[in-house]
């Protein structure tokens, strides 16, 4: 049976909230993160939306983790449903070999294995969740991170003409710069 929904003082957001802001962005427009109302890591190109965090520190609520693997699974059913279907997956791994997911996974430790990160098509973005520890394994956090969805997904994956082969550079050098790190709270950045 699935944990219920994490207690208020562990959640920052509502990823489900989140996904329906996505869909609803103009294709045609860069989009402007904070706009959407959530709290977020904007970081240009690409953002982190804090979803939640639970202490595994001695005295924490014993069942914090539990709790934030289970709203994990609650976004991640939910997402397969909406973007998906129900009776066949289109989630695709995401690669951490290269690109935005090495960069994922050089930040932060992910749970449960780096192997099975997934990534769903919004428009023209693609949403990650990142179910993630901190270094000295004290604090489990979950985020959505959202990136263009070329960084993810190229077609052609072969570059056939100039300007095909002079993007994905961009996009290479874009992917290898992409900051995939956070903490809560949010720092202010006196913005």
């Amino acid at each position: 049976m699935m944990p219920g929904p994490l207690p208020d003082d562990l959640r920052i957001a509502d990823g489900t909230a989140i996904l329906s802001a996505l869909e609803s962005l103009p294709e045609w427009r860069e989009p402007s993160w904070a706009d959407l109302g959530f709290p977020v890591i904007d970081r240009g190109r690409h953002a982190i939306f804090p979803l939640a965090v639970a202490a595994l520190t001695e005295g924490a609520t014993p069942d914090a983790a539990r709790r934030l693997l289970g709203e994990c699974e609650r976004l991640t059913l939910h997402a397969v449903h909406c973007y998906g279907g129900d009776f066949f997956h289109a989630e695709s791994a995401l690669d951490v070999e290269a690109g935005y997911g090495r960069r994922v996974v050089e930040t932060c430790t992910v749970l449960p294995d780096p192997g099975r990160l997934i990534w769903w098509g919004i428009g023209r973005l693609a949403a990650i969740l990142v179910r993630s520890a901190d270094p000295s394994r004290s604090v489990e956090a979950l985020a959505l991170h959202v990136v263009p969805k070329e960084w993810v997904w190229r077609w052609p994956p072969h570059p056939t003409t100039k300007r095909d082969a002079s993007r994905a550079r961009r996009m290479a050098r874009e992917q290898a710069a992409a900051d995939a790190s956070w903490s809560w709270p949010i720092p202010d950045t006196g913005a």
